[in-house]
């Protein structure tokens, strides 16, 4: 009778699975034993099945493994923990990851566990989490700029890149900091002035003291305070229907004066020449930005990102902390002739680098301009073409540092403006007026002669409407502007994911490295062995 029973349970547990596995196909959650022996385990060893001769697999690993990585990486030997996967191939795989749009270091993760390609890359070694991704990652720091670099040797040597023109343009990123976390400069100097004219009424101090001066009494006074309080054990009191001393009173006013004043010193010293900053990210300034989905040009924390191209690849980046591009040419242009001034030649940009100093900085450099004047769509109107004939035709007196126009009017040179940027670069400005002037109802007219910059700007305007300027031209919007179209629009990345302008340099060398991939892996599909070089159609 127990036989018949057990057989019959069986028969039950039998028709069970059937039932719900074969014919229903609906398996418990939980139940992982009763589906076990349905599966069937298949073990396919042709590898080629699942890569599918993936170039950018091999090009990565073979970039890679051409660059002088050790040299990089010889003082970081000994720093934290040993690390579980080899540094080599930790770097292949962020720089593929990258490469592919993936930032994120779950989603790093994430690939090593489930993507055949990193796990081909990863060759069998030791599984990774984010925690030693991000570790990783922050080794990168200082590293990366030398990664680009030797990058740009590779091409170089495989005659890919051809580094006599170079172009420049730049974007704003947002940073990874709160929209309505800011400090502006005015506010805070309005602030300081309306709370030092307090001190001075409280202290009874002398009218235009020092800043100095007002610090270190406010400082003095505070102590003292804080010491009679002590010494005498004076109790403080707070809440409704309790009464404060004359003591807690003083101490409360002076203690809130010492304390906004440190606070303001503060934040002129984390703002140095800026005019803003982030409290969530103290090197973030705010800019105003192109992508404004407030439609409202509201300001928001970003860093200004600068990029040079050359042969549509990217040979160097700049992070700065100014909203204008006129300001990072100088030193982007420094940092890049240290690397590349045997092959440079020619520096092509726009309109928003044009500056007397930029100017004077290329010609010392032997290096030929290509800016388009921050006038070069007005030059063309009506009123300008007028002013600048009337311009021409003054008749300039060297004996009498005078000029006489065609009306026979006497321009009297008045003064010299000199402008000092921030650099210590002196610009100077000649400044004619006409006392008698008496036309068209204007009493006086005044030109303004800045020698030095018309040269230069003149010798650029002549190099761009040239041939070979228009050819110049032509290629500089095609790469060096399509590079942030491969960076935002490609890659999808529009927000930085870090803090700290040390951070954001490594990340931005990172994503020029995987924008380099990609476009290195399209020029050997097409079969492409030269430099890439844009020419104008012959009419």
């Amino acid at each position: 009778m127990q036989n018949i029973a057990n057989r019959k349970s069986t028969q039950e547990i039998a028709c069970f699975l059937w039932y719900n596995v074969i014919m229903r196909k609906q398996i418990p959650l939980t139940e992982y034993i009763i589906a076990a022996n349905i599966m069937q385990l298949r073990l396919n060893l042709n590898i080629e099945q699942y890569i599918q001769d993936d170039g950018k697999v091999q090009l990565v690993q073979n970039i890679v493994e051409r660059m002088n990585i050790q040299e990089i990486f010889k003082n970081d030997n000994n720093k934290g923990r040993k690390p579980s996967v080899n540094p080599i191939t930790m770097l292949k795989v962020i720089i593929f990851c990258y490469s592919e749009g993936i930032y994120s270091t779950r989603a790093i993760e994430k690939m090593c566990k489930y993507d055949l390609r990193v796990k081909y890359i990863l060759n069998e070694e030791k599984q990774v989490d984010h925690s030693t991704i991000s570790r990783y990652q922050k080794r990168l720091i200082g590293t990366t700029e030398k990664l680009l670099q030797e990058f740009t040797q590779i091409l170089i040597e495989e005659k890919l890149i051809d580094l006599s023109s170079v172009y420049i343009d730049g974007t704003k990123i947002e940073s990874n900091a709160n929209r309505y976390s800011f400090v502006w400069r005015k506010a805070v100097e309005k602030n300081k002035k309306k709370l030092q004219k307090k001190i001075i009424k409280k202290l009874e101090l002398e009218e235009g003291i020092s800043e100095k001066t007002i610090k270190n009494r406010i400082k003095q006074e505070f102590f003292k305070i804080k010491n009679k309080c002590k010494k005498e054990k004076i109790e403080f009191v707070q809440g409704k229907g309790k009464r404060k001393s004359e003591e807690q009173k003083e101490y409360e006013e002076l203690k809130n004066y010492y304390e906004k004043i440190k606070q303001y010193d503060k934040h002129l010293r984390i703002m140095k020449k800026r005019n803003s900053y982030a409290k969530t990210d103290k090197e973030a300034t705010f800019m105003r930005m192109k992508e404004d989905h407030m439609r409202n040009g509201q300001l928001k924390p970003a860093y200004n990102v600068q990029y040079a191209t050359s042969s549509n690849f990217i040979i160097g980046s700049y992070i700065s902390e100014k909203p204008s591009d006129m300001y990072t040419l100088k030193p982007f242009v420094k940092k890049l002739h240290k690397k590349y001034n045997k092959e440079m030649e020619k520096i092509v940009a726009d309109a928003g680098y044009e500056s007397e100093e930029n100017y004077d900085y290329l010609n010392n450099k032997k290096l030929k301009a290509y800016i388009k004047p921050s006038k070069y769509k007005i030059q063309k109107t009506r009123k300008y073409k007028k002013e600048e004939e009337e311009r021409q035709k003054l008749i300039y007196d060297k004996e009498k540092d005078t000029y006489q126009d065609e009306n026979r009017k006497i321009y009297i040179r008045i003064k010299d403006k000199i402008r000092k940027r921030e650099s210590g670069y002196k610009s100077k400005t000649k400044v004619y007026k006409c006392f008698d002037y008496n036309t068209n109802g204007q009493k006086t007219k005044t030109y303004y002669f800045t020698e030095k910059f018309e040269k230069y700007r003149k010798q650029s305007q002549e190099n761009i409407q040239s041939e070979e300027g228009i050819n110049e031209r032509i290629n500089r919007s095609i790469q060096a502007e399509g590079v942030f179209s491969k960076l935002k629009e490609g890659l999808g990345y529009k927000r930085f994911r870090h803090k700290g302008k040390k951070n954001i340099e490594k990340e931005i060398d990172m994503m020029a490295i995987a924008i380099n991939i990609n476009t290195l892996l399209n020029k050997l599909k097409r079969k492409e062995t030269k430099p890439t070089r844009y020419e104008k159609i012959a009419a």
